[in-house]
């Protein structure tokens, strides 16, 4: 465990991400850092290849600079979005292999203040960068009935979104997450946990723009990719991964591996709980 979380399918990402560098070290681009799980394995399955590790979470980001200060492993704090940029400025070399996961990670979830969990009662912010943008109480309080509906329906997946909503704009008060999860139990009859996690996942997705960040990095991602460069992007939900799919499948830099996709083994799934919903897809740089 790194930091308090455990990486998602550790031995299948490594292998596959460092599998074209074992003749010759490169770059390896660990796109979503976090707790440095994934960074420090690659870092010494690949000891004699460069590791560049990007964190948007400045919380995250100084851990990950004390963490691997003195290492193969440089750290910018930064989006995913910026790496064209950070390799040119840095004249780093076309990556040989990359990872990213897409989901949160257990020490955002774990930590009250952050605001991403109904677990927790917190300040509703669920922001990844809590320097910039609007916090989710905010940005809610902005947005129309119809607006927050339409986000619900279609980054959670939630078929109650309208009345969700209308709670939400009903609510008194949207300051922490138990307002918001208090809006959500009072129109879910049954067991709310499901309901409860899409619309958290639903307005975390729009406070941080995640698709917008996810279509940017798709487009851009054969500028910074050499030839035959493995690329594992863990998904969480549908929309990102037919995303990924269709860009892998459909794009004229890129292929889809065999096979295009890979799960958690049953083992997995028991021992790290955050597994359970992930898919890994892999994709190879043309």
């Amino acid at each position: 465990m790194e930091l308090g979380h455990l990486p998602i399918m550790p031995k299948e990402i490594v292998e596959y991400v460092c599998s074209t560098l074992s003749s010759a070290p490169g770059l390896i681009v660990d796109g979503t850092a976090g707790g440095g799980g994934h960074t420090s394995l690659l870092s010494q399955a690949a000891p004699n290849s460069r590791i560049l590790a990007i964190e948007r979470d400045p919380s995250a980001y100084g851990k990950l600079k004390e963490k691997f200060a003195g290492t193969n492993v440089t750290v910018f704090n930064s989006s995913y979005t910026k790496i064209p940029g950070i390799i040119d400025e840095n004249n780093f070399p076309q990556a040989g292999g990359a990872i990213f996961d897409l989901g949160l990670s257990s020490i955002q979830l774990d930590t009250p203040e952050r605001g991403f969990s109904h677990r927790h009662k917190g300040p509703l912010d669920m922001r990844f960068d809590q320097n910039s943008g609007k916090p989710a109480s905010a940005l809610l309080r902005e947005m129309t009935e119809k607006q927050i509906a339409d986000a619900i329906y279609r980054y959670g997946e939630e078929g109650r979104s309208r009345a969700i909503a209308r709670a939400i704009k009903q609510s008194r008060r949207l300051l922490y997450t138990d307002d918001l999860a208090e809006a959500v139990r009072s129109v879910v009859k049954g067991n709310p946990v499901k309901p409860l996690a899409r619309v958290f996942q639903a307005v975390r997705i729009l406070v941080n723009g995640e698709l917008d960040h996810l279509e940017t990095l798709l487009s851009e991602m054969h500028k910074w990719t050499g030839p035959e460069c493995n690329i594992a992007i863990l998904t969480f939900h549908s929309l990102e991964d037919r995303m990924i799919k269709l860009h892998f499948r459909d794009s004229e830099y890129f292929r889809q591996f065999d096979p295009p996709w890979l799960l958690p083994g049953s083992a997995e799934k028991r021992a790290n709980r955050r597994s359970r919903s992930a898919r890994l897809r892999l994709g190879v740089r043309l």
